[in-house]
């Protein structure tokens, strides 16, 4: 998982420009098949839970994203700490881009699973008004998330679409129906088992909805601007 200082910077640059960097194949692909069919169990039965009313896992028709700390122990192993909780690569481009905000600490540490029949979410970013500096001015960043895809992602199993810049905007203009746009350019993210993602907090994303017979997880790994609230 090593990278050169040359790829290091065009990774950071995409970041600043999209909101986004996709590092393909950065993880093997069957590491990520071996903890998916591990969580697997953990997911059913979380949906299970969820659509008897149990739990706070369900955000939505057919969607449950849950703390996977709670499962730490359960979990715990080289893919865990190494690749995901931990990955050596995502945390270096971290410290780079939250340097600005004056470093960056750990949050969350989740799963975001549609399961068959979940709808498109609406267009939202993750960052809370609480963690913004300034809620009117043009967006620095200071929340970034590390997501691994578990399968992959196609436009029949609910793939995350972004908005490519929008992680820019002020954090009050974000609240904005964006579905009512006549015209908007999303992009669906058509990641592989392997690939990860690294995106701004604030950036506009949503969950598509999920046409297929299986469920689409997808870890989530937050990172915080040190000294910042949530």
């Amino acid at each position: 998982m090593n990278t050169t200082p040359d790829l290091t910077q065009l990774r950071l640059k995409e970041f600043r420009l999209n909101g986004f960097v996709v590092l393909p194949g950065l993880l093997p692909p069957g590491a990520v098949e071996a903890f998916h069919q591990e969580l697997l169990p953990i997911l059913r039965g979380e949906f299970a839970a969820a659509t008897r009313g149990e739990g706070s896992a369900l955000r939505g028709p057919s969607r449950i994203a849950f703390d996977l700390t709670r499962y730490q122990k359960l979990l715990d192993g080289p893919f865990y700490r190494e690749m995901f909780t931990q990955n050596p690569v995502a945390e270096d481009l971290v410290g780079r881009i939250l340097a600005p905000a004056g470093g960056w600490r750990r949050g969350w540490t989740q799963v975001e699973c549609p399961f068959p029949g979940a709808v498109p979410m609406t267009w939202h970013p993750d960052q809370t008004l609480d963690e913004t500096p300034d809620l009117t001015a043009p967006n620095r960043t200071v929340r970034v998330t590390f997501n691994i895809p578990l399968v992959d992602f196609t436009p029949e199993n609910g793939a995350m679409e972004v908005i490519p810049g929008s992680h820019l905007l002020p954090r009050s203009e974000l609240a904005f129906p964006f579905e009512t746009l006549p015209r908007l350019y999303p992009v669906s993210l058509g990641l592989k088992q392997g690939d990860v993602l690294l995106r701004d907090g604030n950036m506009l994303h949503r969950g598509t909805a999920n046409r297929s017979s299986g469920p689409r997880p997808m870890l989530d790994q937050t990172y915080k601007a040190a000294g910042r609230r949530g």
